[in-house]
């Protein structure tokens, strides 16, 4: 039994190990955070602008305590954890104080305080673009309108083909096709704002002048990504250590029962009762007697026990019963009556049953 412990033991750490060596965390998460590396993460941006001699913050608290020295800040698709009144009222402090801010939609998750400000709404969807050589699948090619401020120089942006967005206010303008991309100014600062984290996503960053518009963006200053609504309040379980938990679950099981006593010996299989041929019979009876048939099975068993009799007996069918149940009864030593019985009976249960009797006599 020692022996057995110890084997189950091995086989747990080996599927913790297995279990945390074998995927790399973030790896395949959607959040488009500066430390996630993965296709849909921003954490080639973070590098990349950090190793282009710009200052990066990937600030991590309530958006009411930005640094001072900021002045770009970017909100990629908080999905997470929605933004207090507290929060949007300092952003927009901030932007009116001439900050510069880069609003990213999430398709998960709204932002309600966040939207209302902005009057942000669900816009059209961008058609399929497919370019030879760029492998995208499920992408677009939206063109800038104007170039000037952030988007000189840019003239197409590369995003996902997905639903784009609407901003119900007099001074905000529509900056790309299919309003993927829009801006208004506010007070000394102004505000960009795009239809889902495409822009910011490591897949997409070389493509088209999605990396253009974000060295645009970097040398106004200072630039500090929210990091703090994509996990605060909200942490998900990693799907490494859920597998690891079931797998520890389905190992525990296997050891109770391997070291769980047993309630006794194996019972006997239990005998199966089979039903009785005279009950089958009855039930045939009941059928025949629902499907209105019985007249004719009754005629059926008659003519069948005429037939056997020409046969075996050399009784001819063209007899009559009469005729029939004399040499019948003088042939096999059986009353006459019981044949004569058997003739008149219409019941079909009575007919099988009484010319069965008959037929062992013979």
């Amino acid at each position: 039994m020692k022996r057995g412990v110890i084997i189950i033991g091995a086989l747990m750490l080996l599927s913790m190990a297995a279990s945390y060596f074998s995927r790399q965390p973030g790896a395949d998460s959607p959040i488009p955070s500066v430390d996630n590396p993965g296709p849909r993460g921003a954490a080639v941006l973070a590098t990349w602008l950090k190793e282009s001699h710009h200052d990066v913050v990937a600030h991590d608290a309530p958006l009411t305590q930005l640094p001072a020295s900021v002045k770009v800040l970017v909100i990629a698709a908080p999905s997470l954890e929605e933004l207090r009144d507290d929060e949007v009222k300092s952003v927009k402090a901030f932007v009116e104080g001439g900050g510069t801010l880069v609003y990213l939609t999430s398709r998960g998750g709204a932002q309600p305080v966040l939207h209302r400000w902005l009057a942000l709404h669900g816009g059209e969807v961008g058609p399929l673009v497919s370019q030879p050589g760029l492998e995208d699948v499920g992408g677009t090619t939206v063109s800038a309108r104007f170039q000037a401020g952030l988007l000189q120089g840019v003239k197409t942006l590369r995003l996902s083909a997905d639903r784009m967005i609407r901003l119900d206010r007099k001074d905000a303008v529509p900056v790309t096709e299919y309003g993927a991309l829009w801006w208004f100014p506010e007070g000394a600062g102004e505000v960009w704002v795009a239809g889902g984290p495409d822009l910011i996503e490591n897949a997409r960053l070389e493509l088209a002048d999605n990396a253009l518009f974000w060295s645009r963006l970097a040398s106004r200053g200072p630039i500090a990504f929210d990091e703090f609504h994509h996990h605060h309040g909200a942490t998900q379980l990693p799907i490494n250590l859920l597998t690891t938990a079931l797998q520890i679950a389905f190992l525990a099981v296997l050891f109770f029962w391997a070291r769980g006593s047993r309630l006794g010996p194996a019972r006997d299989e239990p005998l199966t009762q089979h039903r009785s041929a005279l009950e089958y019979v009855r039930a045939m009876a009941a059928l025949t007697a629902n499907a209105k048939v019985e007249d004719e099975l009754v005629a059926a068993l008659k003519h069948d026990f005429r037939k056997k009799l020409q046969d075996e007996l050399a009784i001819p069918s063209s007899w009559s019963w009469d005729e029939a149940a004399t040499t019948f009864a003088a042939k096999t030593g059986t009353e006459k009556s019981a044949v004569m019985t058997a003739a008149e009976l219409t019941d079909f249960l009575a007919v099988s049953r009484a010319l069965a009797k008959l037929e062992a006599a013979f």
